[in-house]
């Protein structure tokens, strides 16, 4: 069976769910609940709740999963860059000043700097603090036996407030990470002159750049001081809009009266995809054997704001297979692309690496809007038709599979 053929009234009634999908996340995201939705912050929790309560009027089971999680705002991370290499230019401008103690403090200036390389790339953490998260799994049970699991899953927070644009970040981290590739050979081209194995014309002269390298050390000092831990940006398409979606489609087969005849159907709302995909990663740990058991496939909606953009992207051709017979009877065209930003951080990326059948659908495009992670993803982007375009591509994807 197909999920229109459900019912005469199937475009109508999905339409109510829609509709109720995009007011409900509109009174949320203009309510005074959603400015501290980040990782595991107080309002991520209050988000979980308030959907844990319509969730319990249409299935049959609820389960919480609490856990801890890093707060990824990578404060810490960017102090300890900043340290090392101020204590690298440190070294080299004293290397300057006290000629006889070069050849120490050079060898310990390219040690500083190899350490702010290991913190560059997250190898000291980039928390803030530990801080309590939770998942919501509201499950609508079969006719028969149960032989298939289909997840629709969705995360519940929203990006850390910061101060610069993520393109702005981007360029601030690639500052950075020149700026620790330069003081690598400045220690090695100043250790070589100073060991008298390398010399040319202005080399009397070198050593004193270590006065304008120190300037490098500041810009992830910047970058840490750019980012609040205690509060979020609005995050509707990213990613409240997914979870009202994912609820918005158990709604509909409630207030039909509907069940999959040999398939769960089921909605997981994960925490701190902002922290690690801590949320997506602790439920693969409680839940995979359990689901391993059955042809479980997990399906995470992903930045849903443009009905025109729908792209999935899936870990295996049988996942592949169901969502094209899906995307063929909701009358959805897909896109051929990949978002990198969503295969790199959404999470997927933990489904997949745990075992799991799993695809992600979005309408996120490589060329991010103007919107995206930033104050402006409000809910002027709540997009109707976006929703139903999804709802109908996961209803008929979830009737695909039980067939």
């Amino acid at each position: 069976m197909k999920a229109y053929e459900t019912s005469e009234r199937y475009e109508g009634k999905l339409r109510e769910c829609c509709n109720y999908a995009a007011r409900t996340a509109k009174n949320f995201a203009t309510g005074d609940k959603n400015s501290k939705r980040q990782a595991c912050g107080p309002d991520e929790k209050v988000l979980a709740e308030t959907l844990k309560k319509d969730l319990e009027t249409f299935t049959d089971k609820i389960t919480e999963d609490n856990f801890t999680a890093n707060q990824s705002a990578y404060i810490l991370s960017n102090l300890l860059i900043f340290i090392f290499m101020i204590l690298s230019a440190a070294a080299g401008i004293c290397a300057c000043i006290f000629e006889a103690y070069a050849p120490y403090l050079l060898p310990a200036a390219a040690v500083l700097t190899f350490l702010s390389l290991l913190a560059y790339f997250g190898v000291f953490g980039g928390t803030s603090k530990n801080v309590d998260g939770k998942n919501i799994l509201a499950t609508r049970s079969p006719e028969k036996e149960v032989k298939n699991r289909v997840i629709i899953e969705a995360n519940l927070d929203a990006p850390f407030k910061r101060k610069f644009s993520p393109k702005a970040t981007i360029i601030l981290k690639a500052a950075t990470l020149f700026g620790i590739l330069l003081y690598f050979a400045f220690d090695i081209v100043s250790l070589l002159i100073n060991l008298e194995e390398l010399s040319f014309k202005a080399s009397d002269y070198f050593i004193y750049i270590s006065f304008p390298l120190a300037l490098f050390a500041f810009i992830p000092l910047f970058i840490s001081r750019s980012v609040s831990a205690t509060s979020s940006f609005p995050g509707v398409t990213d990613n409240l809009i997914g979870c009202y979606t994912a609820a918005g489609a158990l709604r509909y087969m409630s207030e039909m009266d509907l069940r999959l005849k040999n398939t769960e159907l089921s909605v997981l709302l994960t925490g701190a995809k902002n922290a690690g995909r801590t949320g997506s990663r602790t439920y693969c740990r409680l839940h995979g054997e359990d689901d391993a058991k059955f042809n479980t496939v997990v399906i995470s909606l992903d930045t849903i704001y443009n009905p025109d953009t729908i792209t999935v992207f899936s870990s295996g051709k049988t996942t592949t297979n169901a969502i094209a017979k899906g995307a063929e009877n909701a009358g959805v065209n897909i896109l051929s692309t990949v978002p990198k930003h969503i295969k790199k951080n959404g999470s997927m990326k933990a489904f997949k690496k745990n075992g799991y059948s799993c695809a992600t659908i979005t309408t996120l495009e490589e060329n991010y809007p103007a919107f995206f992670g930033t104050a402006k993803d409000n809910e002027q982007n709540i997009n109707v038709k976006a929703i139903e375009n999804v709802m109908k591509l996961v209803l008929e994807t979830a009737y695909a599979i039980d067939d």
